[in-house]
C-alpha cells in the first residue's frame, strides 16, 4: 500500500513540475495592449489615493471611467516598480503556472484520475496558449476553474469551507475583473438546471408511482445541496457591493452590450469556426465519445458544454471558458468510457509511467514541446517596435519639450491599437483600447470610438472628424488608409515632422 502511494504522489508531483515548465514556454513574453493602460491605471490609482472614478489618460474632458480591473491594475504596477517588464513577464508565467497547476489539480479531484488529468491539462493549456498573457483575464481564469471545483465539491460534501470559496471568488472577481463577473452566475445555472428536472422527474414518479429511471446516456441526479447552493449564489450576487467601484459589477456588462464597441473588437466578435483547428478538434471528440461510446454525461455537464458552446460562437473570447470548463468535463467522461474497458486504468498506467523509462518519456517529450513553444520568446522582446511607437513616442516627447509647448494641450489623433501604449508614454492619446470609456454608454454624448470606426474605415471622412475634435496632430501607421490618402492626394495641411518604417507623425497647419 505504501508503495502504491509513493508511486501517485511521484507522479503527482512529476505532473505538477512538468505541467509549469509547459505553462512557462506557452506563456507570451511580448505585452499586449492592455497590459501598457493597466501599468499606468494601477501607478495612478495609487498616486491618487484611491479611485477617483474619473479618466486621467485622454485629452477628451471629464470622462467618467469605471476602473474595471482596479485591483489588477494595482497589482501589475506594484510588480512593474520591483522588476519592470521583467517582473511582468516573471508574473505572467507564474500566474500560467498556477493556473496550469490548479486545472490538473481540479481534474484529479473531480475525475478521480492523474495520468488522463494531466494529458488533458496540457492539451488545455496549449489551447490557451494566446490567451496566456498580462491580464486580467488570466487571474479570472483560475478564479473560474476554482469556482468549478468549489461548486462540485459543496454539492458532493456539503462542506461549508468550499461555500465561503465561492463568496470569496465572488468578491475577488468584482474587483479584479468586472467585466466579467456576471459569468460567474452563469456557471450556477447548469447545476441548478439538473436539480429542477430531477424534482421534477421524482414529483412525477411519486405522482403516478413509477420509479426514476437513468437514461442510457445521461445522469440526472437530484443533489440535495443544490438548493443551499442557490442561496449562496444570491449571498456571491450580492458580495459584489464589496468594491470601491459602487454599482459597477451590476451595471457593466449591461451598457458594453448595449454599444457597439463588442461588434468592433477582434476577440468580441462570434468564432468562425474553419479558423480554429483546435476547437474543431475539440467540438469532434465531444460528438464522438456522447455518439459512438456507451459513455454517460451527467446533465449538469451537457447544459454547462452547451452553453459554453453557444457562447463561444456568439464571441469568440469565451472559447477560453469553453477550453477551461470543456476540459474538466472531458474528462470526466472520457475516463468513465475507459474504466468499462480497462479496470484500474489510471493506476496501471502510473506503474509503467513512474520506472525509469516511463519517467524519462514523460520528461522528453514535454521539453522537447516546451523547447519548441519557448523558442520564438529567447529573442522576442518585450514591445514590439511594429506594432507600438516606440521611437515614434520619443520624438513625440522631445519635439514638444524641443518647442516648449505642453503635451496636455495637445489634440493627437492616434489609432485605437496603440492607444495605450502612447498613453504609457504619458502622451494624452485620443482613444486606447478602453473601449467602453469612449463610448455614450459610459459617457453620455461621447461617441469618439464610433468616430474613430468610421473615420479610419473611411465610412466618414477623416478631416470632418478632425475638424470636430479640433485635432492639432496626427499619428498614423503608415499603411493606414488615412495615411495613404494623405500621401497620394499630396494633402494639404498636413505638415510631415517624423516617419519611420512604421508610423508618421503629421503637424495640421492651419
Amino acid at each position: 500500500m505504501k508503495t502504491k502511494i509513493n508511486k501517485k504522489l511521484f507522479f503527482i508531483l512529476l505532473a505538477i513540475i512538468l505541467i509549469a515548465i509547459f505553462c512557462i514556454s506557452v506563456s507570451q513574453k511580448t505585452l499586449q495592449n492592455d497590459t501598457f493602460y493597466t501599468i499606468k491605471i494601477g501607478e495612478h490609482i495609487i498616486e491618487n489615493g484611491g479611485i477617483d472614478m474619473l479618466d486621467p489618460f485622454s485629452w477628451h474632458q471629464n470622462l467618467e471611467y469605471t476602473y474595471p480591473h482596479w485591483l489588477y491594475d494595482v497589482i501589475i504596477y506594484l510588480i512593474y516598480q520591483i522588476g519592470g517588464m521583467t517582473g511582468i513577464y516573471i508574473a505572467t508565467c507564474l500566474f500560467s503556472i498556477i493556473l496550469g497547476t490548479v486545472l490538473f489539480l481540479t481534474n484529479t479531484k473531480l475525475s478521480k484520475n492523474k495520468v488522463l488529468s494531466f494529458v488533458i491539462t496540457i492539451g488545455a493549456m496549449y489551447m490557451l496558449r494566446n490567451y496566456i498573457a498580462a491580464r486580467a483575464q488570466l487571474v479570472t481564469f483560475i478564479l473560474f476553474t476554482l469556482e468549478i471545483f468549489c461548486i462540485e465539491q459543496y454539492l458532493n460534501t456539503g462542506k461549508k469551507r468550499y461555500a465561503t470559496g465561492l463568496i470569496i471568488i465572488s468578491i475577488l472577481v468584482a474587483n479584479l475583473h468586472v467585466a466579467v463577473w456576471p459569468f460567474m452566475f452563469v456557471l450556477y445555472l447548469p447545476y441548478i438546471a439538473e436539480y429542477i428536472v430531477a424534482t421534477i422527474e421524482e414529483f412525477t414518479a411519486k405522482k403516478y408511482g413509477k420509479e426514476v429511471k437513468q437514461g442510457e446516456k445521461l445522469i440526472i441526479e437530484r443533489k440535495t445541496k443544490t438548493k443551499w447552493l442557490i442561496v449562496i449564489m444570491i449571498i456571491s450576487i450580492l458580495a459584489g457591493f464589496l468594491t470601491p467601484l459602487g454599482t459597477t459589477p451590476y451595471t457593466y456588462l449591461i451598457k458594453t452590450m448595449q454599444g457597439n464597441t463588442t461588434q468592433n473588437i477582434n476577440e468580441h466578435l462570434p468564432m468562425v469556426l474553419i479558423n480554429n483547428t483546435d476547437i474543431i478538434c475539440a467540438l469532434i471528440i465531444f460528438l464522438a465519445i456522447l455518439i459512438f461510446t456507451n459513455s454517460k454525461i451527467r446533465l449538469s455537464d451537457l447544459c454547462m458544454l452547451g452553453g459554453l458552446t453557444l457562447l463561444m460562437f456568439y464571441s469568440k473570447r469565451q472559447s477560453t471558458m469553453f477550453i477551461l470548463i470543456g476540459s474538466i468535463i472531458l474528462n470526466k467522461i472520457l475516463y468513465q468510457w475507459m474504466e468499462q474497458y480497462i479496470q484500474d486504468i489510471d493506476e496501471k498506467i502510473i506503474n509503467s509511467l513512474v520506472t525509469k523509462f516511463g519517467t524519462f518519456m514523460m520528461i522528453a517529450i514535454v521539453i522537447i514541446l516546451s523547447l519548441y513553444f519557448i523558442k520564438p520568446k529567447l529573442n522576442a522582446t518585450y514591445i514590439d517596435g511594429n506594432t507600438y511607437p516606440v521611437e515614434m513616442s520619443d520624438f513625440i516627447l522631445k519635439y514638444f519639450e524641443g518647442k516648449n509647448i505642453n503635451i496636455k494641450d495637445v489634440r493627437l489623433y492616434n489609432e485605437y491599437n496603440y492607444g495605450s501604449y502612447l498613453l504609457y508614454r504619458n502622451i494624452p492619446v485620443f482613444i486606447d483600447s478602453r473601449a467602453d470609456l469612449y463610448s455614450p454608454e459610459f459617457n453620455e454624448g461621447i461617441n469618439v470610438f464610433t468616430d474613430f470606426i468610421n473615420s479610419s474605415n473611411l465610412t466618414v471622412y477623416f478631416e470632418d472628424i478632425f475638424e470636430k475634435y479640433d485635432i492639432t496632430h496626427v499619428i498614423l501607421y503608415k499603411n493606414s488608409k488615412i495615411n495613404m490618402i494623405i500621401e497620394d492626394a499630396n494633402l494639404e495641411g498636413y505638415k510631415l515632422l517624423k516617419s519611420d518604417s512604421n508610423f508618421v507623425f503629421y503637424e495640421i497647419e492651419k
